[in-house]
């Protein structure tokens, strides 16, 4: 089961926000967007523990921009659609009553605040409001509790307090998992056990320093507030009773050498994290839920980054269960039972997220609300997809917090094109562009991801034309092919100029050769040359760069790019970034550039 939309109207930052849901949720967006109010969004619906004075939301949290006083058909609406629930018969049981659709089977579940239907001219005061949740097509059709209770959503908020929770019996994942193992041990088991625990704190409380504290303590009690007064007090090991046996047990890190108060707080939340993973897996099987919505706001807190991978890695993916279990007919329940959403501004929890589950929150163009765009329904081969949470994996996913994109073929456009940036004037990092190599030429899958159809974060593409023996060009033909994919429709011109003129506003560049060639002919020829003198041991290459250091006109492309690769194109780039001055610049860059900054401006 999973929400495959959420649609969201008048609600806080939200004026109308429609997106679509994949398995889990990794939700990401700049500060004050509004990721934790589409959290709170979901609980309105999902969270059984959420009272009903906290659903009577006010007339604050209706959408900034709207006019005031509200007029009486102002309403907040939040709705849900749920799909791929047909094949358990617990969950048809409970949504059968809410369905809007066939195939795919899908039911809804809004909530809905509005005035008062009894209410003469607008509301002026939150009791003015009513709220209600309904399923299915008709308002009628009222949502009970028991819904929320089958159904829960479970939050873990931003601030958590993870060691005050372990520590307390209340409040502690650890409870339910204790009284679980405590009822299936035999009563005289543990009443054996505790006679055992008994005598031994008997036998330490009987040493003469532990009884004559013990004594101190009761008298002083007795001084300060007198016998009625006085709490009973008794050194001891721990509770005595057989049933409070188990309460007592404390998890304990280094062997048993220290308790969780002496834990980092990242090893407080890792256990903690784990915990909760195994209360919810008990709470499936025993059937106190059927399905379990778990949301964690900053899951990266206090954990490292190869941390942060490997727990959400395992919370956003099904793991594969062992051979000798597989073809059993039973399901993990964990796995399967658990849809998960996570709001992060960390990059290596992207960095393993399934590429479908990606939401991005931003600004809208009015600027007073958040639009929402997800990969969820992004057209892409599976292929193109692995390759793409590969491209996530490496990079560490910083693709997704930009403001826009420029997409190159390697390593050395990403060393020379920030510079080369800030020498005509943008500094990149602050505009909050990220120049990310596709490590080759197949620009189209990340295309697919950044554009309309899916995140929408602007982007520009900067290739090499790459003339071939023929007198053609690859670079031609792969503008041409992005272009097309850009529109929809092959594109029609009449000569190259032609067609890069509408390549260009499209975001999509092409220089005159390659990276190398065009620096060297846009007047960096002495740059060129000197670092490849001062890298190369060849002594025929340091023969040809002096002398076209000295004649610049005397170059010859094929022979100084085979020049630059016996060194490594990415080294080169390194070296001549650190020579670049002056705010000289091939036309293809800044015009990338030039296009990118337009688009954060």
């Amino acid at each position: 089961m999973r929400i495959s939309r959420i649609q969201i109207t008048n609600f806080r930052n939200f004026k109308s926000l429609d997106v679509a849901l994949s398995e889990h949720a990794v939700i990401v967006g700049e500060n004050k967007i509004g990721k934790s109010n589409l959290i709170y969004a979901l609980r309105l619906l999902l969270d059984p523990t959420l009272p009903d004075s906290a659903r009577q939301l006010r007339e604050e949290d209706f959408w900034d921009g709207l006019e005031r006083p509200l007029s009486s058909d102002m309403e907040i609406r939040i709705a849900l659609e749920i799909t791929d629930f047909e094949d358990n018969p617990k969950l048809l049981a409970v949504l059968a009553e809410h369905l809007v659709g066939v195939e795919p089977m899908t039911a809804r579940i809004t909530y809905v605040l509005r005035p008062l239907p009894t209410l003469e001219g607008a509301p002026a005061k939150d009791a003015d409001f009513e709220f209600f949740i309904f399923g299915g097509e008709s308002e009628e059709n009222i949502v009970s509790y028991e819904l929320r209770r089958r159904l829960p959503m479970d939050v873990f908020p931003a601030l958590r307090d993870a060691e005050g929770d372990l520590a307390n019996w209340r409040r502690s994942p650890l409870r339910p998992l204790l009284e679980k193992a405590a009822g299936m041990v035999d009563k005289a088991t543990l009443e054996e056990i505790a006679k055992k625990i008994s005598d031994a704190s008997d036998e330490i409380t009987a040493v003469p320093e532990i009884a004559a504290l013990n004594t101190a303590v009761t008298d002083r009690l007795e001084e300060m507030v007198g016998d009625s007064h006085a709490v009973d007090v008794t050194l001891g090991l721990t509770p005595s009773d057989p049933d409070r046996l188990i309460r007592a047990l404390r998890l304990f890190i280094d062997n048993g050498k220290r308790g969780i108060g002496e834990a980092s707080l990242g090893s407080a939340n890792l256990l903690y994290l784990a915990l909760k993973a195994l209360e919810l897996q008990q709470l499936v099987k025993e059937g106190n839920r059927d399905h379990t919505f778990l949301a964690i706001e900053e899951p990266e807190a206090h954990l490292h980054p190869h941390l942060q991978r490997l727990v959400y890695r395992d919370f956003l993916y099904t793991r594969q269960r062992p051979e000798a279990e597989q073809g059993t007919g039973e399901e993990d329940e964990d796995e399967t039972n658990r849809t998960t959403f996570l709001t992060t501004h960390s990059p290596h929890i992207v960095s393993v997220t399934p590429l479908r589950s990606l939401v991005l929150l931003r600004k809208a163009e009015d600027k007073l609300s958040t639009e929402a765009s997800s990969t969820a329904e992004i057209d892409l081969e599976d292929n193109d997809v692995a390759d793409l949470e590969r491209y996530l994996d490496v990079t560490r996913g910083e693709i997704v917090f930009s403001r826009a994109v420029l997409l190159v073929e390697g390593d050395a456009e990403c060393f020379v094109i920030p510079i080369l940036a800030k020498l005509i004037g943008y500094d990149l990092d602050e505009l909050g562009i990220s120049v990310c190599s596709v490590s080759g030429t197949n620009f189209a899958p990340y295309i697919k991801l950044l554009g309309e159809d899916g995140l929408r974060i602007p982007c520009a593409v900067v290739s090499d034309y790459d003339p071939t023996d023929e007198g053609g060009s690859l670079g031609i033909d792969r503008i041409e092919r992005l272009l097309e994919l850009i529109t929809g429709e092959a594109p029609i011109y009449d000569d190259e100029d032609d067609l890069l003129q509408a390549a260009n506003e499209r975001g999509l560049f092409l220089n005159d050769y390659t990276l190398e060639i065009d620096l060297f002919k846009s007047g960096r020829p002495k740059g060129i040359c000197n670092t490849l003198i001062e890298l190369t041991t060849n002594g025929a290459v340091k023969k040809r760069a002096t002398a076209r250091k000295e004649a610049p006109d005397s170059l010859d492309p094929e022979q100084i790019l085979k020049d630059i690769e016996a060194i490594g194109k990415g080294r080169f780039a390194q070296r001549i970034a650190s020579r670049l001055k002056g705010s000289t610049c091939p036309k293809y860059i800044r015009n990338a550039v030039d296009f990118l900054a337009g688009k954060c401006s």
